[in-house]
Order: structure tokens, then C-alpha cells, then sequence
């Protein structure tokens, strides 16, 4: 397994930049404080079809369940842990990461095909191809009398 963050390559046009993206989402830059393996970080980003908000959102999902298993300690008052904070944490971060995906319209989107004349011509002309539901001039397609 592997760690690494690189400020200086964070991007969304490469696999790296989107790695090192998704770490600093979730606040994973630390290298004496390392949270997620790479591998983890690029089977989120594979997971959530490269979306870095999306991927930050679950691998902190990830993180809170993993601080839900341990418990708070409390050493006669010198000595604490409180995992439920941390995981109240990741937990509170993924909603906000959720809510920036989907601001950043990240998610849904509409593509308007036939735009391009040259476009069209070629699609034609593939064999294979389903014929469309509606045409031109539709009822003017012969066979079919319309008129009685």
C-alpha cells in the first residue's frame, strides 16, 4: 500500500491531480497522519466515476464507520480518545462534500446530439443503427393515406 500528496498537482485532468484533489477534499495531507491508501483513493475515484466531491464524500463515509467501531477512552482524566468526534466528523464532511458535487454540476447533464451536420451525416450512415422515433415531415412518409 502507498501514500502520497502532492499540492502542487492538484487537478481534475489527470489521475494523479485527481488523487491528490480527493485527499485534500478530505483533508488527508498529512504524511504523519495518513487516513486512506492511494489504492483506496483510486478505487473511490473509479467507484464515483471520477468525481473528486463524490469520492471525498465516500471515502469519508468510510472513515466515520471505521472510527464508529472504536470506542472513546478516558484515562482518569489524563490521558482521552474520542473516535465519536471523529466520526461525527467525517460523517457531518461527507454531507458537505455531497452538497459541493452538487453545486459543481458534477452530476447530471444533458448532451444535445445532431448538432454538427458532418455528425449527423456519419451516424447515418452506421448500419447498425436504431431508426429514430421521429422524422421530418413524419406523416408525409409514404405508405399511409392520411387524408381519409
Amino acid at each position: 500500500m502507498s501514500w502520497s500528496y502532492d499540492s502542487a498537482d492538484l487537478s481534475t485532468s489527470t489521475l494523479s491531480g485527481q488523487l491528490n484533489s480527493t485527499r485534500f477534499l478530505l483533508g488527508d495531507t498529512n504524511t504523519n497522519d495518513q487516513q486512506v491508501e492511494n489504492e483506496e483513493v483510486l478505487f473511490a475515484l473509479a467507484q464515483n466515476g471520477y468525481n473528486i466531491y463524490k469520492s471525498a464524500a465516500w471515502l469519508a463515509r468510510s472513515l466515520a464507520a471505521k472510527y464508529a467501531k472504536k470506542v472513546d477512552i478516558d484515562l482518569d482524566g489524563a490521558l482521552s480518545g474520542s473516535y465519536s468526534q471523529l466520526q461525527e466528523h467525517f460523517y457531518a464532511l461527507a454531507g458537505q462534500l455531497e452538497t459541493m458535487a452538487n453545486k459543481s454540476g458534477s452530476g447530471w447533464s444533458v448532451v444535445a446530439g445532431g448538432i454538427s451536420k458532418t455528425q449527423m451525416a456519419v451516424v447515418n450512415q452506421l448500419t447498425d443503427r436504431v431508426d429514430p422515433a421521429f422524422k421530418y415531415d413524419k406523416f408525409d412518409n409514404p405508405p399511409g393515406d392520411y387524408n381519409e
